[in-house]
């Protein structure tokens, strides 16, 4: 079944009658299963799968492919495809240990980028964990997914450094030419502490980043880089950030994004230590909607304090807009 909180139309199981695209398989409820539009692929990943190869056509979950790389390499773009990753027992606590599958300890390992000719692809983890399906990079300090691409939904996923040393999440580009990494959904993923910088966004417009878990990533949550270009129109909601180096950092000019929802707390800010932008931090932009959000510090003056943890833009003063965000003291009345 999908990770929590992952929706499909239908069970995951091809149908019966064939269809132009890809051979029928059982099902029932639907004329597409898995497929996001009547034209689309489902493509399965499984590298656990006994005698696994990318020398098939993926499109039978008994037949799958071996890596997610070759899968996009099948995609179409706009044709609606979703690239489905089975589940893994990989765990770094005791992979294969007591409890625990010896057959399926094999996680993702692949540092993939989507290019702009698989716009409108879905990559999704089947998991029955809380987590989601185990991710790594292909090496020590790598990126697990770049996208290159527009509309671009990935979702069930747990991104972590695994058996190399910290790595990086996903991160989107927007150029203009060849590079077209906006509309960007990115749901019901986690990324643990080995983690450096979960989600970065440079020029990416109109991305959608919610129900996700950031736990103690060692630099940023989402972040959008001063020295790049600034993201419009985001919306970045319930999700939770627990120690996290900087949770929500948008620079670069970042304008016209809300952020509501989302739980922060940080143990340094919460026992009145310095804490300088740990929390939001909107420096540079405006016309930023940031409200509703639950967050460990107090109203201050000091260390740890609202003002600290977080930073309203203002190039245009007093344009970002700072609503009832939530403290152990109560609701704020205003911008930190």
């Amino acid at each position: 079944m999908p990770a929590p909180n992952v929706s499909w139309p239908a069970p995951l199981q091809r149908l019966n009658p064939w269809y132009p695209g890809q051979f029928g398989v059982p099902g029932a409820w639907t004329d597409t299963g898995e497929r996001m539009h009547c034209t689309g692929t489902v493509f399965y990943v499984d590298p656990n799968m006994p005698g696994v190869s990318d020398q098939r056509d993926g499109t039978d979950p008994t037949e799958p492919l071996a890596t997610v790389a070759m899968a996009l390499t099948k995609v179409q773009p706009q044709r609606g495809d979703v690239i489905v990753v089975m589940s893994n027992d990989y765990w770094c606590y005791a992979p294969g240990g007591e409890g625990v599958s010896t057959d399926y300890i094999t996680p993702i390992s692949e540092s993939i980028t989507i290019p702009y000719t698989c716009s409108g692809v879905r990559i999704v983890g089947i998991s029955n964990g809380t987590l989601g399906v185990m991710w790594q990079p292909a090496a020590n300090l790598g990126t697990c997914i770049t996208c290159h691409a527009i509309d671009v939904v990935i979702e069930g996923f747990i991104f972590t450094a695994g058996d190399f040393v910290a790595c990086d999440g996903i991160y989107a580009e927007w150029d203009g030419t060849t590079l077209f990494g906006e509309n960007l959904t990115v749901r019901h993923c986690s990324f643990d502490i080995t983690v450096q910088t979960a989600i970065q966004l440079e020029y990416s417009w109109y991305c959608d980043i919610h129900n996700n878990k950031f736990w103690q990533c060692a630099n940023y949550g989402i972040e959008v880089d001063v020295a790049g270009s600034g993201i419009q129109f985001c919306a970045i909601h319930d999700n939770a950030f627990h120690d996290v180096g900087a949770a929500i950092s948008l620079l670069g000019d970042s304008d016209n994004n809300e952020v509501y929802g989302n739980h922060l707390y940080n143990r340094t800010a919460i026992t009145g230590g310095a804490a300088a932008n740990v929390f939001i931090n909107t420096t540079g932009g405006d016309y930023n909607l940031i409200h509703h959000n639950t967050m460990s510090c107090d109203p201050g003056p000091g260390n740890g304090d609202y003002s600290d943890t977080c930073s309203p833009g203002g190039s245009i003063p007093e344009t970002d807009a700072w609503i009832e965000n939530y403290l152990p003291a109560g609701p704020t009345t205003g911008a930190p």
